[in-house]
């Protein structure tokens, strides 16, 4: 059980307007951080498509590894989470999925502003159900404890965002960086994808007389959603890491040319934004 000292702080500060003022600054937050990595961050050998991709998966990373992190400490800091993941109410677990609801506002711009909403849709579709589960959570101040079980899939993101931005620096598949993150990659997809997603199927099929209806639908709908995507994508990643023989000759032949910084030997970042 929580102690008298977290149960009354939480009591006065748990609610919307702390809620909602965490992931306006967390928006912000992270719309600084992106015109930041636009002019500081970005290798100057990219093209404009390659550019846009980098900053957005590097943002990615950072949320991954913050919000990463901070869900194993929510785990470590109060164990009693798993006592009751529907009714548990705590100010850190409460401001990390308000954290990461502002992240999954700005990326959500992002896409709008520079106009990647059609060609990224799926990542699109996903956020919107994100923020439509997050944003009832926060509000209704219910399920925090399933909200982030659902969060600790950021910890395999951390390595499949690594894995997509050695893609794009045009890292070779014998690379041993690459190699390692590659079996990182799926490791984590069982023990934090799969896990998190049977815990909250569980969840919903033995408390779901404690869900409203306006909620335990969508839900249910995005889990077996989930399900799906969350299978294709470890079958699609052991194939083409571990079970192909295609090496991608174009990608090695760019790399031999000096196409990307591993042949050569740099990373030149751009100083400025153009």
């Amino acid at each position: 059980m929580e102690s008298p000292e977290i149960a009354a702080e939480d009591s006065g500060l748990i609610g919307c307007f702390y809620g909602y003022s965490v992931t306006l600054a967390s928006f912000g937050f992270f719309l600084l951080l992106q015109r930041l990595v636009k002019c500081y961050a970005i290798p100057d050998w990219l093209d404009e498509a390659e550019r846009w991709r980098w900053n957005n998966v590097l943002l990615s990373l950072i949320h991954a590894i913050i919000i990463g992190v901070w869900t194993l400490s929510c785990f470590w800091l109060y164990p009693e989470i798993t006592d009751d993941l529907i009714g548990i109410k705590n100010l850190y677990i409460y401001t990390a999925i308000s954290f990461s609801t502002g992240y999954f506002a700005s990326d959500s711009f992002d896409f709008i502003i520079s106009g990647h909403v059609r060609e990224r849709w799926p990542i699109a579709v996903h956020h919107v159900v994100v923020l439509w589960i997050f944003l009832y959570n926060l509000t209704h101040c219910t399920c925090l404890g399933y909200t982030i079980v659902a969060l600790t899939v950021e910890i395999n993101s951390v390595f499949l965002h690594l894995r997509k931005l050695m893609k794009i620096a045009k890292v070779r598949r014998e690379n041993l960086a690459y190699r390692a993150n590659a079996v990182a990659t799926l490791l984590t997809i069982v023990t934090c994808r799969f896990t998190a997603l049977g815990w909250v199927s569980h969840g919903i099929a033995t408390s779901y007389h404690r869900f409203s209806a306006f909620y335990l639908y969508p839900l249910s709908v995005s889990v077996a959603v989930m399900w799906v995507l969350y299978i294709v994508s470890f079958h699609n990643i052991l194939t083409a890491e571990f079970l192909s023989k295609d090496k991608k000759p174009e990608s090695r032949a760019r790399s031999v040319s000096g196409a990307g910084p591993v042949a050569n030997g740099t990373s030149n970042f751009r100083g400025k934004s153009e």
